[in-house]
């Protein structure tokens, strides 16, 4: 027992040698995999065991933007990644504000649907939409692709805006009507400027989400709407692994700057809270 205590009486005295540890280990595993993309994909003769690349190009960045016809590419996923964004948005609103200000029988049911399709393999999902869009003829469109991601976007929405729409202080809403407001005047003018943080959070999470889609791409795009992760996917398979690494920096660009813009104007805080006392 003296030995145990001794043990945890020393554990305790270097808790914040174990805390920095702790974070040191874990930023590694998170940031170690882009750090060695990036080298891979400025680095030239970079083979066997060496650490670091013996030579520094951006030759694969050219050939990425010129041989994978990046721009045309790009301009594709941010097509349908926009379209996703706002069918998803579309759909969000009227659903967050129906879970989020009103009692609805079974709605842990209802709510377990909406997310069944984040649930279940995406291969199996993307399999039975391919089979669908196919008689449709929606593969190799924009607005098909989009379709398909709004599947796994809008959940993303819904959750998001039932949380805001729950967390609309009824007091704020009330004093607009006393002051005379009409409703519509009252949605408009109150209600869309506390909603905006939220409606600009589940835009982010839309469209990262839709930015990034791989498997329901993969089945439903064809020459026309290749996107950003299948190309990097067909680049890989093709043994390109430089070109393939500065198309996966590449790839992460849109998403940073569509952060970063929207962190600027919307406080981090309230992005995903609800506005309840304010």
């Amino acid at each position: 027992m003296t030995l145990i205590r001794q043990y945890l009486k020393a554990l305790w005295r270097g808790r914040r040698l174990l805390i920095y540890t702790f974070l040191l280990c874990f930023a590694l595993l998170i940031y170690l995999p882009f750090l060695m993309i990036a080298l891979k994909s400025i680095g030239r003769g970079w083979f066997g065991r060496l650490w670091l690349p013996p030579e520094l190009t951006l030759d694969w960045y050219k050939w990425a933007i010129e041989v994978t016809n990046i721009p045309e590419i790009t301009k594709n996923t941010l097509i349908i990644a926009g379209l996703a964004v706002g069918m998803a948005t579309l759909i969000g609103i009227p659903t967050g504000w129906a879970f989020g200000r009103y009692r609805i029988p079974g709605k842990e049911l209802l709510m377990a649907m909406i997310l069944l399709p984040r649930m279940i393999p995406p291969i199996a999902y993307a399999l039975g939409v391919a089979q669908i869009f196919y008689r449709l003829h929606l593969i190799n469109t924009h607005f098909g692709v989009a379709l398909a991601h709004v599947a796994v976007c809008a959940p993303y929405a819904i959750l998001v805006l039932s949380a805001t729409f729950e967390g609309l202080d009824e007091r704020v809403l009330e004093a607009a009507s006393v002051c005379g407001a009409s409703p519509l005047r009252t949605f408009l003018h109150v209600v869309v400027p506390l909603i905006l943080p939220g409606i600009l959070s589940s835009m982010i999470f839309t469209f990262t989400t839709s930015y990034n889609e791989f498997t329901l791409t993969l089945m439903t795009y064809g020459k026309d709407t290749v996107t950003l992760p299948v190309r990097t996917y067909i680049a890989m398979g093709e043994g390109y692994w430089e070109v393939t690494s500065a198309m996966s920096i590449l790839l992460v660009i849109p998403s940073l700057l569509v952060l970063f813009l929207i962190q600027r104007q919307v406080a981090p805080e309230k992005l995903v809270g609800g506005f309840k006392g304010v």
